[in-house]
C-alpha cells in the first residue's frame, strides 16, 4: 500500500510540475513585431514554384484554383485570419486524399511566410528589400 502511495504522489508531482511549466510560458509575439512579408517577393514565388508544376494551378491549368496571380491567391485568403483561409488550411493539411502540394509538402518556412502574410492582411505588396527573415523554431 505504501509503494502505491509513493508512486501516486510522485506521479501527481510530475503532472503538476509539467502543467505549471506549460502554463507559465509567456511567449507573446505580436504580428506588428514581425517584418512585413511581401507578396511579390516572398509569397508569389512559393505558389509558382510549388503549385504550378505540371499546369495544376496556373491560370490555364486543370484546377479551378489558379495560384499564379494575386487575384487567384487572395480569393482564397481571409485577411488577418489564416485559420479561416482555404489557401492556408489546404497547404497545412497533414492527412486526407487532397494533400497539397501532392508529392511534397511546403517547408515550415514557406508555410510560415504564407501564414504571416495572411495575418498581416494578405496585401498585394511589391518590395525591394531582401526576403523577410522570420526565425522558425520547431520546438
Amino acid at each position: 500500500m505504501k509503494i502505491h502511495k509513493t508512486y501516486l504522489s510522485l506521479t501527481l508531482l510530475i503532472i503538476l510540475t509539467t502543467f505549471s511549466w506549460i502554463i507559465s510560458c509567456t511567449h507573446s509575439a505580436k504580428i506588428s513585431d514581425i517584418p512585413e512579408v511581401c507578396f511579390e517577393r516572398d509569397v508569389l514565388p512559393i505558389f509558382i514554384n510549388n503549385c504550378m508544376r505540371a499546369g495544376c494551378h496556373g491560370s490555364g491549368g486543370e484546377s479551378r484554383m489558379a495560384l499564379d496571380t494575386y487575384a487567384g491567391i487572395s480569393r482564397n485568403a481571409v485577411p488577418g485570419n489564416p485559420d479561416a483561409s482555404r489557401i492556408y488550411t489546404v497547404l497545412t493539411n497533414t492527412w486526407g486524399i487532397n494533400l497539397m502540394p501532392p508529392n511534397q509538402p511546403l517547408t515550415l518556412e514557406n508555410r510560415t511566410l504564407i501564414r504571416v502574410w495572411i495575418e498581416q492582411g494578405a496585401r498585394q505588396t511589391t518590395c525591394t528589400l531582401p526576403v523577410a527573415n522570420i526565425r522558425i523554431s520547431e520546438n
